[in-house]
């Protein structure tokens, strides 16, 4: 090793001004993912009914707020069965906390506890809470499940020890390389080195750390422990000079894993507590806004659905010509209207009235189908009517027959065109008023693609005729 007197710091080199700028602007880190973190949930904007739906994850984005403010570190441990994840952990608390063991199913679900250091991390930790987590087995029974909770608690570690006990399996990397996608620092910790002579211990070390994880994870970030090391035979004698033979468990080898963790929280710990609690905010706002979505496209489709209907009965239930029209015309203004609140996007009737407009002639032959049938039911309404009357009313029961059959599938054809219109008002309102880079035409040939016309049509028929029967 080098005794040369250490050189002084070039002028571009990092000085004591700036390594105290750093951590102030650690500090304002948090600061700022705290800020974001309000403005977050009260950009949220939902109405009563997303609220209760959405409860658990709101309450989520509050609980990082109070995680921001009491500085709280999650170190969480994983790795497969028997490597010694529980009794690491054991190790770093000082005492049995975990369950430990070395059969599959030992540890079944998440547990956490609070890991009180008799060495201070650093300035501005004296109050941070450090939780120490234990998580199921990668390789344990029911696997699914369970490695589904170990990413969970991946999401919410803000440290990762991955424990493992020899050269690493190809489960073990693959587990690693996933972890490592979700951004977290993680320490290799090559546990049950006692296990091993030190030429052989060395050697898997050294394997681990230069080829298995190189990319993975820094050299000086795998660390060497025996948590739990085996107990050894003792020959104790007795007071009356007979021997006997006892177990002992020699102390654990932890202490370079302890003080490694303290290392990267002093360095980093504040930093990592700000970023990862914001990319854990934004996977449950991501979440929210999906769920938010949902509820709105369900309720959008039942009101669609509903005014499509309510419309084809305009249609056919009413006996005056173009009345029916003009009622066709106000029912589909008014779903527009209620959609764009709905979306918290109001419109005014007037602008309803002009998107409809737009959205008709856009369908062009569908919309033209509608008005020309509209106007023949006003003809077979007249011819009808003409009809009975020059019978004498002889022709009533089949006039009204005729006119049945008619009203239905013409009200049909109006409840079809309404719900186009619907889906494709509920996509300009989604875009913000705009129909993007597709523009109208194409928007509502997709619609209309994807309808099915023939399934709709039938659904809304039936729907229909249960609506206007007496």
């Amino acid at each position: 090793m080098s005794t040369a007197e250490p050189a002084l710091p070039a002028p571009d080199e990092p000085t004591l001004d700036s390594v105290l700028d750093q951590l102030d602007d650690s500090e304002g880190l948090v600061l700022r993912a705290r800020e974001s973190l309000e403005e977050t949930l009260g950009g949220l904007k939902l109405t009563p009914e997303e609220e209760r739906a959405l409860a658990p994850e709101i309450a989520q984005l509050r609980e990082l707020t109070k995680k921001l403010d009491e500085t709280t570190v999650e170190i969480a441990a994983f790795g497969m069965v028997s490597r010694g994840k529980s009794s690491v952990l054991n190790a770093l608390m000082g005492q049995e906390v975990f369950r430990a063991g070395s059969t599959h199913g030992t540890t079944v679900e998440r547990a956490s506890q609070r890991w009180e250091v008799s060495k201070p991390v650093g300035p501005g930790w004296e109050e941070a809470k450090l939780i120490l987590v234990d998580t199921p087995g990668i390789d344990e029974v029911g696997g699914e499940t369970r490695e589904a909770l170990a990413r969970d608690v991946a999401r919410h570690a803000d440290l990762i020890l991955f424990v493992v006990s020899s050269d690493m399996q190809r489960r073990e990397f693959e587990a690693l390389a996933e972890l490592r996608e979700s951004q977290k620092p993680i320490l290799l910790v090559f546990n049950q080195i006692d296990r091993y002579p030190d030429a052989d211990r060395d050697m898997i070390y050294a394997k681990i750390s230069n080829e298995r994880v190189r990319h993975l994870v820094r050299p000086e970030d795998v660390v060497m422990t025996a948590a739990r090391p085996d107990p050894f035979k003792v020959k104790v004698q007795r007071p009356d000079g007979s021997t006997t033979i006892s177990w002992e468990r020699p102390a654990p080898v932890i202490e370079p894993l302890k003080l490694r963790i303290l290392e990267v929280l002093e360095h980093e710990g504040k930093a990592l507590v700000a970023l990862n609690t914001l990319l854990f905010a934004g996977d449950v706002h991501e979440g929210i806004v999906a769920h938010k979505v949902r509820i709105r496209e369900d309720a959008a489709n039942r009101l669609i659905w509903n005014f499509s209907l309510a419309k084809g009965a305009t249609v056919a239930l009413n006996p005056i010509p173009v009345a029916d029209m003009a009622g066709g015309l106000a029912v589909d203004v008014g779903m527009i209207v209620a959609l764009s609140k709905l979306y918290g996007i109001p419109l005014t009737r007037r602008t309803a009235v002009i998107l409809v407009k737009d959205m008709v002639r856009a369908m062009g032959a569908l919309g033209a189908v509608e008005v020309a049938g509209r106007l023949m039911v006003v003809g077979a309404k007249a011819l009808l009517a003409g009809t009975t009357v020059a019978t004498g009313g002889m022709a009533a029961p089949l006039a009204a027959v005729g006119y049945g059959a008619m009203a239905l599938s013409f009200g049909a054809t109006a409840s079809w065109t309404s719900y186009i219109l619907g889906r494709a008002a509920k996509v300009y309102l989604q875009q913000g008023c705009q129909w993007g880079s597709l523009g109208i035409k194409t928007v509502i040939h997709q619609i209309l693609t994807q309808a099915k016309a023939d399934s709709v049509v039938e659904r809304l028929r039936d729907d229909l005729r249960r609506k206007v029967s007496p």
